[in-house]
């Protein structure tokens, strides 16, 4: 809970949160906690009259009337907490017009009641659910014709109960009406802006996770149109992984404990790629794909994806040595041209595509466990920086003769 809400809630304790329930959204909390709000104003203003009441004079009538509309008020929170929402809110609009009506005969217009009437006018629209916004125009243009008949004919507007001065009525009920006003305007300003920080943290983490799935560009595209065009980047290096003897792993342990350690280790390998800049695609089974160079500002993509491979290879022998199963992983990595883009409708999916996927593949299962193997391509944008090993020329199924190269 934040702490605006902890700040309202040490005012009205648990009251205003009657009826809120978790899977309400924001905005919907925000209209049932302001009507409870104003509820427990309304009750307040009658229970403040009828002590007023007690002190300055004997009046059963008042007395009764003052503890029958603040019951009206208090019925608001009993229909929120079953659910009601609209009858609470029109109930909560009936009441005040009520007490206005019931003011105006108990102490005239110059009581200054009236004056509620302009907090009548603005309150359905604060605590009316959003499809119930039609009653929430008839309410307040029924406030608005009260407050204009009681102005026209406040001559004939006279109190029926001549035991309170009408200095005092006027004084009390202004101030009462300004208090609520405030109240209702301040804690609507906090749950407002509690909303707005629920909204942004939503946001937020709606566009993580997009961004956990696609490119930073390519999640900015769809954002904002909905849409997205397939890129052909002219040189991107490729990193592919698999583990050596997997099948017959997958055969020797349960499947929920193959399924956690992928988990543990792929987890650390998302990590790596961020560290390093490389852009994570998919995993199939036991294969990691990720690539580096899809921005088309970086230039030293091949080395990244090499220092990566290091990486994870570093990272999974220091796991084996603590782990009760070893992991064994090929590394092959090349670089090329390829063509980029978000393939289907639903559950979409950012792919690669070209034969540099291919020729990445088959760099990967031409390999050794523990070793990176890398394609003469690869080779050329590295040789000045990283040792390498020659391979020499060897077969690739579908590809033919390819010169390879072990990093050292």
């Amino acid at each position: 809970m934040s702490k605006p809400e902890k700040s309202l809630t040490s005012i009205f304790p648990r009251m205003i949160d009657v009826g809120v329930k978790e899977e309400f959204s924001v905005i919907e909390k925000r209209y049932l906690r302001v009507t409870n709000i104003a509820a427990i104003l309304g009750a307040s203003f009658n229970a403040i009259w009828m002590l007023i009441t007690i002190i300055t004079s004997e009046a059963p009538l008042v007395y009764g009337s003052n503890a029958s509309l603040g019951l009206l008020f208090l019925l608001v929170l009993f229909f929120n907490k079953k659910g009601w929402r609209v009858t609470a809110s029109a109930w909560l609009a009936v009441s005040a017009l009520t007490s206005v009506a019931v003011f105006l005969y108990l102490l005239g217009y110059s009581s200054g009641v009236a004056s509620a009437c302009f907090l009548i006018i603005i309150m359905p629209y604060i605590t009316f659910p959003r499809h119930a916004r039609k009653f929430a125009h008839g309410f307040s243009v029924l406030a608005c014709l009260i407050l204009i008949l009681s102005v026209i004919f406040q001559d004939h507007i006279n109190p029926h109960y001549e035991g309170m001065d009408p200095y005092l009525s006027q004084v009390v009920n202004i101030s009462i009406v300004g208090l609520i006003c405030f109240v209702i305007l301040s804690s609507l300003s906090v749950l407002i802006d509690e909303s707005e920080d629920s909204l942004k943290a939503e946001r937020q983490r709606s566009d993580d996770l997009l961004h956990n799935i696609l490119p930073v560009k390519v999640a900015k595209d769809l954002k904002e149109t909905g849409k997205t065009l397939p890129e052909r980047h002219e040189s991107v290096t490729i990193l592919f992984t698999d583990f050596q003897d997997f099948t017959e792993l997958v055969a020797s342990i349960p499947a929920i404990t193959l399924v956690d350690e992928l988990n543990d280790i792929f987890g650390h390998f998302d990590e790596i790629m961020e560290e390093t800049q490389v852009e994570k695609i998919e995993t199939i089974g036991d294969a990691y794909m990720a690539a580096c160079g899809l921005d088309d500002n970086t230039e030293n993509h091949a080395l990244q994806c090499i220092k990566a491979a290091k990486r994870m290879l570093a990272f999974l022998e220091a796991r084996n040595k603590k782990s009760e199963i070893n992991w064994k992983m090929r590394v092959g990595i090349h670089s090329g041209p390829i063509v980029a883009g978000v393939v289907g409708k639903k559950k979409f999916n950012y792919d690669l595509f070209g034969d540099t996927i291919n020729t990445a593949s088959r760099m990967e299962s031409s390999g050794e466990a523990g070793m990176i193997n890398i394609s003469e391509t690869t080779y050329e944008l590295v040789k000045n920086e990283i040792e390498c090993e020659p391979r020499g020329k060897l077969h690739a199924k579908g590809k033919g003769d390819l010169e390879m190269y072990f990093v050292k």
